[in-house]
C-alpha cells in the first residue's frame, strides 16, 4: 500500500471515530432531556390522581372521604352525628393529613392542601413544614370538586 492510501485510510478512520463520539454524545443528551420532561409531567399528574384517589378512599369507619367533607360543609350531619359539624371536619382533616404524610411526606415532597366552599373554610390548610405557597416555583396543582351548595373545592399543590 502506498503512503497516500494509508493517509486516506487513516483520515476515514478518524472521521468515523469523530462521528461515533458525536452520536454517543447526542444520544446521552436526548436521554437526559427525556428524563426531565417525564418528571415535569409526573408531578402535575401526581397531584390530580392523589386527590381523586383520596376522595374515593374509605376510612376505618367505612365512610368515603368525600362524603365526610360534604357532611362537614352541610347542615345534615348524617355521617358524623347531630352534635356538631366540627367533629366531621376534624375527622376529615386528620384523615387527609395522615394520608398526605404517609405518601407525599414519605417521598419528601412539599405540599399544601386547601379545602373551601365559597368563602366558607371549615377545614384548615394542610401544609408541610417547608413552604409551599401560591407563588412557589414549579408548583403543580390538582383540583377536586365535590357537588354541594356552594361547591366544595379541594386544591392540592405539590412544590418541587
Amino acid at each position: 500500500m502506498s503512503k497516500r492510501a494509508q493517509t486516506d485510510l487513516l483520515g476515514v478512520v478518524v472521521i468515523v471515530i469523530i462521528l461515533i463520539i458525536a452520536g454517543i454524545f447526542m444520544i446521552g443528551l436526548r436521554l437526559a432531556k427525556n428524563n426531565n420532561s417525564r418528571q415535569s409531567f409526573e408531578d402535575p399528574e401526581l397531584a390530580q390522581s392523589f386527590l381523586s384517589t383520596l376522595m374515593k378512599t374509605k376510612t376505618e369507619k367505612n365512610v368515603i372521604v368525600s362524603e365526610i367533607i360534604k357532611d362537614c360543609y352541610s347542615n345534615r350531619n348524617d355521617i358524623c352525628g347531630s352534635t356538631t359539624t366540627s367533629d366531621c371536619c376534624e375527622y376529615a382533616y386528620h384523615t387527609m393529613r395522615n394520608a398526605l404524610e404517609a405518601t407525599l411526606g414519605e417521598w419528601s415532597k412539599t405540599y399544601r392542601l386547601t379545602v373551601s366552599a365559597g368563602n366558607d373554610k371549615r377545614i384548615d390548610d394542610i401544609p408541610t413544614n417547608s413552604p409551599c405557597g401560591d407563588f412557589s416555583e414549579e408548583a403543580h396543582i390538582g383540583n377536586y370538586y365535590i357537588p354541594n351548595n356552594p361547591q366544595i373545592v379541594l386544591t392540592l399543590m405539590i412544590c418541587s
